[in-house]
């Protein structure tokens, strides 16, 4: 049917997260193995004993690393990246995470290009994209760094060529030189003393097998040994074989917060190399003759292991928990690759690692990839795609054209102009992020789920006690079929900038942090945490402090700094201009996270007319849930939410009223 087709390119928009590896059926024993070390030497009870284990060498001796590797997830851009790729945008580098400016994932970190005319706008080098980052639980400090969702491989094993192109000819320790270019974007770093990288003593992070195929891998034992700058030892650590001894970097002060001047200054170990000291007497880790058990290993990848790193993105930019209470196709005993399989025909084309993936507003690696072998709603439950692949799966997918003629008599039009998950996506479980306030050169996050202010990254995932309902959208419903309504999260920015032939260049945290700290008594947003408890929030706000942090940055270098939030301001004669054109809201698409029929949660339930009500109603969210339209003033008037920054989402569509249902 034609209008319920129409669904299906709205939904593949939102079907990005994606598992390493599909489930492949039966499972198969995996061979004892010994592992090796960098150099291919064997690591024994009696031999090379206090080594990190090298995945490349160990696992790579039998499976194609070189083709595995090609995989997007490892590349991330990398292999399509330039220090010209967007001669319009020239710090924009890639496709991908790697080489983009994506604030919201995380890490507002920008990588630097491989050839650089001063330091002033490198931020991030590769050797600080991997690991620039810290983390503490005990003390509930997470300043993630970019390198920390990435599996290895790709731009954390190799570097750059002259003009920016991978360059697989030697790994990033291989072309280290000592007296490299300050300015070079592989093979510098701000925070070493030297101000050049030191893959040589940290080694460089290959790709890891077992993020995918060990259950129970320990991914914050792995990102920790990241911060410390053990490059080599991650995988070791993250796989819990053994403990590490020893760090090429430690925190001055472990216990310092992002506002801490010393958060992120430390020591530099280069000349004792960290050992490590294997549990050699752990049967269920080893054989008696030192080989790692097979039975560690796993060839179907579980939902676990996805979700240690597409779990906490997808809780921080939709707020969707991936649990049985809260998604019914995790309900029903469905696992991620059941619906995102490796792609291709053949073992040989299976064997690159590319997931079937959906189109993603924010990500454009690997757009030929998008919608080809992935799993959608209407394939599914309308065109008879569905097949039960592994036991444990649901017999069938139910078609719900029956159910939806008979609910909806005379209205069946409604699937055509809104997508499966505008009404089956209704009631998100975690807190989300809504806002992210980069003014003072530390990101400060406000949920989506009621505007309080994030300290502790997790906090992000917390479950709420009452699921809030999504906002909507109306985007490009598929090929063909014009705009559809789906579930969205708007994302309110504020950051500063720096104006360019080709656009605003976002100018680096630490150098709006160095201007901000100029400032004598900036103003404060008196918040609520997550936990309820009040805090006062730093905040560029005034006209004034955005004219000084303008003057600041300036004079920092910065010859036409800017600041954007609803709008874009700039200084002129010391006084604060405002541009003219309205800045939107970024957009995040929400696929995951269909709740169950039982207990009616999805909307039009009830039928018509009273499942109608449920949105053709001025206090149904569908049409009027408050959209924050002013970051600016939100903040300054906290927590109020009146006009004119915040207003009802359907003006956004040219709506001032919800149509009524015989429209």
């Amino acid at each position: 049917m034609r209008s319920l087709r129409t669904v299906t390119g709205c939904l593949l928009a939102g079907f990005f997260l994606a598992a390493f590896l599909p489930s492949l059926g039966g499972a198969v024993a995996h061979q004892d193995v010994w592992l090796k070390n960098e150099l291919g030497d064997r690591i024994t009870p009696q031999e090379n004993r206090a080594d990190p284990y090298s995945p490349k060498k160990t696992c790579g001796a039998c499976h194609g690393y070189a083709t595995i590797t090609r995989g997007y997830h490892f590349q991330q851009g990398f292999d399509a990246m330039s220090d010209r790729y967007d001669a319009k945008r020239p710090w924009v580098l890639s496709p991908g995470r790697y080489g983009n400016w994506l604030p919201y994932c995380g890490a507002a970190g920008q990588l630097a290009a491989k050839k650089n005319a001063d330091r002033l706008r490198m931020d991030l080098s590769a050797y600080d994209w991997i690991g620039g980052g810290k983390l503490n639980a005990a003390q509930k400090i997470k300043s993630p760094a970019c390198g920390w969702c990435h599996p290895g491989g790709g731009p954390m094993e190799y570097g750059r060529n002259a003009a920016g192109r991978a360059d697989l000819s030697l790994t990033l320790a291989q072309a280290e030189q000592g007296k490299a270019d300050p300015r070079d974007g592989d093979f510098s770093s701000r925070f070493t003393p030297d101000s050049r990288s030191h893959f040589r003593e940290s080694g460089v992070v290959e790709a890891d097998c077992l993020i995918c195929h060990l259950p129970g891998y320990r991914m914050e034992a792995r990102n920790e040994q990241l911060t410390f700058r053990n490059y080599r030892w991650a995988a070791t650590a993250g796989a819990g074989i053994g403990s590490v001894e020893g760090a090429v970097f430690a925190f001055a002060d472990p216990k310092a917060g992002p506002d801490d001047p010393r958060f992120l200054e430390g020591r530099w170990n280069l000349a004792k190399r960290p050992a490590v000291t294997y549990r050699w007497s752990d049967r269920t880790l080893f054989a008696a003759d030192g080989r790692l058990k097979g039975t560690l290993v796993n060839k179907a990848v579980g939902a676990k292991n996805c979700l240690q790193c597409h779990g906490p993105v997808e809780a921080r930019n939709t707020g969707t928990l991936h649990t049985a209470s809260h998604d019914t196709h995790v309900r029903a005993g469905l696992t991620c690759t059941d619906c995102h399989p490796l792609v291709g025909r053949t073992p040989g084309g299976r064997l690159e690692h590319q997931i079937a993936k959906g189109a993603y507003p924010q990500a454009n690696v690997r757009d030929d990839l998008d919608g080809v072998e992935l799993k959608t709603c209407i394939g599914c439950h309308k065109e008879g795609r569905y097949r039960a692949t592994r036991p444990g799966m649901p017999k069938a997918a139910r078609d719900p054209e029956k159910a939806h003629a008979e609910k909806f008599p005379q209205v069946l039009f409604h699937t055509g102009i809104i997508t499966c998950s505008g009404c089956h996506v209704t009631a998100q479980p975690a807190r989300g992020m809504a806002l992210l306030d980069l003014s003072t050169g530390t990101e400060r996050g406000y949920t989506a789920e009621d505007y309080r202010t994030v300290l502790w990254p997790d906090d992000y995932a917390t479950p709420v006690s009452a699921p809030w309902p999504p906002w909507m959208t109306r985007a490009p419903g598929g090929a063909g079929y014009g705009e559809a309504y789906l579930p969205h999260v708007p994302k309110r920015l504020q950051w500063f900038g720096e104006k360019t032939a080709g656009g605003i260049r976002p100018i680096p945290l630490h150098q709006v942090q160095k201007a901000f700290r100029t400032l004598k008594q900036p103003s404060t947003v008196p918040a609520l945490r997550t936990d309820g408890t009040k805090l006062s929030v730093p905040a560029i706000l005034s006209d004034e402090e955005i004219v000084a942090m303008l003057a600041a940055l300036a004079k920092a270098g910065f010859r036409d700094a800017v600041f954007l939030s609803d709008r874009i301001y700039e200084r002129s004669g010391g006084r604060l201009v405002a541009g003219s054109k309205a800045l939107p809201a970024d957009s995040y698409p929400i696929a995951h996270g269909v709740v169950p029929l039982v207990g009616k949660k999805p909307y039009g339930t009830k039928g018509k007319p009273g499942g109608c009500f449920e949105c053709h109603n001025p206090a149904a969210p569908f049409f009027g849930k408050t959209q924050i339209m002013n970051l600016r003033e939100f903040l300054k008037a906290y927590p109020d939410l009146k006009a004119p920054q915040a207003l009802p989402q359907m003006n956004g569509w040219g709506m001032t009223r919800v149509p009524s249902m015989t429209q």
